[in-house]
């Protein structure tokens, strides 16, 4: 299949407002037209990249030009852009996301958007979770005994029921939460156990019911961060679908950072190709033009892909 100009130009603003999110420090223009406007002249990369900057602007993300050195111009994110910011320790991180959680979810908190910015900027977690977050109606019993549990750092007894109805109680220690395509997740592994195969995550919407237990404390891993436990954003749910990805050299190492251990690779010389199990197409292909990738099956994948690409251009333009 063969990229139109539409399709190379939403995929080049994706991948420039990725790489500018995640720079650390300025980003010199000579590396930028290397990198994004490799067959352009000097003058035509000028006018491309002021348009491009231009379409940035309106999704929130403002470049800027930083002091670099009298040969040339370099280019930075403004402190005014949804991105960057100071992390917390993953302990600091989950305590402040369950204490704001109430105000984020309260329909009549006239602030609830400003809050998510605001904590978007101290913490990524919330960054992820402000793009597809639902609001709920109302918080069940039971989310607010894991997030008392999770805040006074002590162990729950639940009652879970599983994605084919089976319940079972179980005891478990409340690690983190974090929210993903509208639905909340607890991590948590077993009192007294630790590593990986003591910790799993649960959707909370399946606890049917949560007691503190006040006595049994938890202990929660120096090295766990809730972020290792999101997976990719279209992995969450019963996998329907394996997507395959075509991965050019130039995205290789920033996609297998994001990837982890998710999927297998194949190196195709001219690229990679990079097959991973999905959960939901939508996510799939939105997160594939975040990334600057370009799926090569399945076709539902591949469809979703063009038409979002498609509705980036049309708001764009």
């Amino acid at each position: 299949m063969q990229l139109t100009r539409d399709d190379e130009r939403a995929r080049r603003i994706c991948s420039l407002a990725l790489e500018f999110m995640n720079a650390t420090a300025p980003i010199p223009s000579t590396e930028i037209a290397r990198s994004f406007y490799p067959d352009l002249s000097a003058d035509s990369f000028r006018r491309a990249f002021s348009r491009d900057r231009e379409t940035l602007a309106t999704c929130g993300v403002f470049v800027e030009e930083r002091p670099w050195d009298a040969r040339e111009s370099a280019w930075g994110i403004s402190d005014d852009s949804f991105a960057g910011g100071l992390e917390l320790e993953p302990r600091e991180a989950s305590a402040l996301e369950v204490a704001c959680a109430p105000l984020l979810d309260d329909p009549g908190f006239p602030l609830a958007g400003e809050l998510r910015l605001a904590l978007a900027k101290i913490t990524r977690a919330f960054a992820e979770a402000g793009v597809a977050h639902a609001p709920a109606a109302s918080e069940s019993r039971a989310l607010v005994t894991l997030r008392s549990c999770l805040l006074d750092g002590v162990a729950a007894r639940i009652t879970y029921e599983d994605a084919r109805g089976r319940r079972t109680e179980r005891t478990i220690a409340p690690y983190g939460m974090f929210d993903l395509r509208g639905l909340r997740y607890v991590v948590a592994g077993a009192p007294g156990e630790e590593g990986d195969s003591a910790t799993r995550t649960y959707r909370v919407d399946r606890v049917v019911s949560a007691e503190m237990l006040p006595n049994v404390a938890v202990r929660v891993p120096a090295d766990f961060s809730v972020d290792d436990w999101r997976r990719l954003p279209f992995q969450l749910g019963d996998e329907t679908m394996t997507a395959v990805f075509e991965v050019l050299p130039e995205r290789a190492d920033d996609v297998r950072r994001a990837a982890g251990e998710q999927g297998s690779w194949q190196d195709r010389g001219d690229a990679c190709v990079w097959r991973v199990g999905a959960s939901d197409v939508g996510a799939a292909a939105s997160w594939a033009i975040s990334q600057g990738i370009r799926p090569l099956g399945a076709d539902e994948l591949v469809l979703a892909w063009r038409r979002a690409l498609e509705g980036v251009v049309s708001r764009a333009s």
